[in-house]
């Protein structure tokens, strides 16, 4: 019966030393970037043709986030404060609107092929209503810009991170 117990017990030990060592590999949330509240930007020499081609967006019990897709090196860009945006190239305004918003320049940026094909299949305009994002657009693939806008429930704190394999960029609006 030793015998039995011991062959249970050893991949029983063996489960519970991946999964402490599993925990000490993963990223606490501490080490997500500060929520500010302030235009930002960031730059990466590294982007040399970075392509959006997708974002999703969910929400949290304390946050609302959206993830923007990207084939290549994450782009450089910048994020900042608005109440009302417009259309890369046209000038139109865009159909969405909150108490405040954020808008989302990343350059150099593509969302299409060099054909000029859309590679980008995510929502052009998308009014999820969570606790922060009330709304959200696709505004520009435009002359090496790609461009969002989030309306916001209001003026809310945020921060921005990068993730990798694969490569994306992540919103949080704090509710």
């Amino acid at each position: 019966m030793k015998k039995l117990v011991s062959h249970v017990a050893t991949p029983f030990v063996t489960l519970v030393v991946a999964l402490a060592a599993s925990a000490a590999l993963t990223s606490p949330a501490a080490a997500l970037p500060a929520w500010q509240d302030h235009a930002t930007s960031w730059t990466n020499p590294k982007a040399k043709d970075p392509r959006v081609v997708d974002l999703r967006y969910a929400t949290h019990a304390h946050f609302d986030r959206v993830v923007i897709e990207i084939h290549g090196a994450n782009p450089s860009g910048h994020a900042f404060y608005a109440k009302k945006f417009f259309y890369d190239g046209s000038g139109a305004p865009v159909p969405i609107k909150g108490r405040s918003g954020l808008g989302l320049d990343l350059s150099p940026a593509r969302a299409h092929t060099l054909a000029g094909d859309n590679l980008y299949v995510g929502p052009q305009v998308a009014r999820p209503h969570f606790d922060t994002l009330k709304a959200l657009a696709f505004t520009g693939d435009f002359e090496g810009h790609v461009s969002f806008a989030f309306a916001l429930t209001h003026r809310a704190d945020y921060r921005i991170f990068r993730l990798h394999s694969p490569e994306r960029l992540v919103l949080d609006f704090r509710h």
